[in-house]
């Protein structure tokens, strides 16, 4: 049988926190995040590329991207029934708002109504992924205290 984890050990200033633990859960996250960052800057550098290429190596983030969505899943797997519980209503939350707040980004924008003009063009991959974290600790923290 798995060892159960707790959330805590992943938790900066919890007192159960690990960095060990929290490292293993989070590597494949830091690898997908250096590796989008080392390839806006190689696309960057060579606009010649075909838009197929540039498009296809950009989306090579997304392979370090989903055994981080894997790990996670494991992580939440080994938790206890509450802690399951919390963590996957923080994420369906994170992930069906993201969802909606893209989705009323490009609709604006289709209609010629750019709220903001760096999202002129939608958010990119790097900020669907920031904005779906932000919305998760949000939620994950609300959703600790009411089980508290």
């Amino acid at each position: 049988m798995n060892k159960i984890n707790e959330i805590e050990s992943v938790v900066p200033c919890s007192g159960s926190y690990s960095l060990k633990k929290d490292l293993e859960l989070n590597a494949w996250l830091g690898v997908a995040a250096i590796m989008h960052l080392i390839i806006l800057a190689v696309v960057k550098h060579h606009p010649e590329w075909t838009p197929l290429t540039r498009g296809l190596l950009t989306l090579t983030p997304m392979i370090p991207g989903w055994l981080y969505v894997r790990t996670c899943l494991r992580f939440i797997r080994s938790l206890d029934e509450l802690q399951r519980r919390i963590q996957l209503e923080a994420w369906l939350f994170a992930a069906l708002s993201a969802l909606i707040v893209t989705s009323v980004i490009n609709t604006l924008n289709d209609n010629g109504v750019a709220l903001v003009s760096d999202l002129s063009h939608g958010l990119s991959l790097f900020g669907a992924f920031t904005l779906t974290f932000v919305l998760w600790a949000v939620s994950s923290a609300i959703a600790n205290r009411r089980y508290k």
